[in-house]
């Protein structure tokens, strides 16, 4: 798995990321400042508009950071890191 970073983004988002790729510190800035968060809590950013809807529930396009770094997690409901 190579390390995803926005200087390479090229095309939709959702194409460029698959789950488990780890992002660059310049993509979680993007993540976090492109719009308003639907959720932030330091640990996981979720863009601010909806990526989907699950019945009446939001999916937000998600990545988390841990001790490796950060990675997207696909798109979770609110506060959530489980791709759905």
């Amino acid at each position: 798995m190579s390390l995803k970073t926005k200087a390479n983004w090229k095309g939709s988002l959702s194409e460029y990321l698959k789950v488990g790729d780890q992002v660059d510190e310049e993509m979680a800035d993007y993540f976090l400042n492109v719009l308003p968060p639907a959720f932030y809590n330091g640990r996981i950013i979720q863009i601010g508009e909806p990526d989907n809807h699950i019945g009446t529930r939001a999916t937000f396009m998600t990545i988390e950071k841990t001790a490796d770094g950060w990675f997207y997690r696909g798109t979770c409901f609110r506060g959530e890191t489980t791709a759905r």
